[in-house]
């Protein structure tokens, strides 16, 4: 819910669910970061955790709700784009929908804009010739793995998706993929664990892991010494940074 400044959506309940929802999550990210905000002033200003920041981050980059930057210190700044600012503006509708004797709660001049919505910037459509590039992404979390399969496919590549690691370890073809994307962190089997496991199958397959914590860095080093440290990505990162990335990944294959 917006108050009457529209600029802090409460963050303990929604009218929707009347416990605080995933939307209600991320409506909040989405209002606070209409200024350029740190991530640790999301934390605060949201009362979310980091983990919980990282996850719904992510979310928001990959469906470009969400951009960052980073100043001259290298701090990474979000801000709400376009895009974001239009589901604020239809989240607010929805709720106003459960409680239409609390409108004045809600801010009347939020209606949705009927512009058309501009292209998100650095974000140029892969080249055809990116259609036959095939990645399989193994995160244990569905939203995460949902938003990057429609953003990677969107961007003309193919994409298998699973949410356990022993599956996809189960169902793995060798010399199908030509990059895998691998959460690092998942119950059963870690994403360094899963990539030893097909190695052992497919020795020549490239992988990239993504993480929110630093300190598995170190552990990668640990286990593959001989990589390079292009393969491991920190998040939350945009759909359009990922991309670029996976293209220099895949570009020599």
């Amino acid at each position: 819910m917006l108050d009457n400044n529209n600029s802090t959506i409460m963050s303990v309940e929604d009218r929707i669910g009347g416990q605080r929802s995933k939307f209600d999550v991320m409506a909040t990210i989405l209002s606070i970061s209409q200024e350029p905000s740190l991530k640790n002033h999301i934390i605060g200003k949201g009362n979310f955790s980091d983990a919980m920041a990282n996850h719904y981050l992510s979310i928001l980059l990959y469906h470009n709700f969400l951009t960052s930057s980073k100043d001259k210190g290298g701090r990474t700044f979000y801000l709400t784009t376009e895009k974001g600012r239009q589901l604020i503006r239809h989240y607010s509708q929805i709720q106003d929908l459960f409680a239409p004797l609390a409108k004045d709660d809600i801010g009347t001049n939020l209606q949705p804009s009927t512009d058309s919505l501009p292209a998100p910037a650095n974000f140029a459509a892969t080249p055809r010739e990116q259609a036959s590039k095939k990645i399989l992404v193994v995160d244990d979390e569905s939203d995460i793995t949902s938003a990057m399969k429609i953003g990677l496919e969107d961007n003309g590549f193919k994409v298998d998706v699973y949410n356990d690691p022993l599956s996809a370890l189960a169902n793995y073809k060798a010399q199908v993929y030509d990059l895998l994307l691998f959460d690092v962190k998942m119950p059963g089997m870690s994403g360094f664990e899963l990539f030893r496991r097909i190695k052992e199958v497919d020795d020549k397959v490239n992988v990239c892991f993504l993480t929110a914590f630093e300190m598995y860095s170190e552990e990668f080093r640990k286990v593959f010494p001989s990589m390079d440290v292009r393969y491991f990505i920190r998040k939350p990162i945009t759909m359009s940074d990922l991309i670029q990335q996976i293209r220099a990944l895949t570009e020599t294959k």
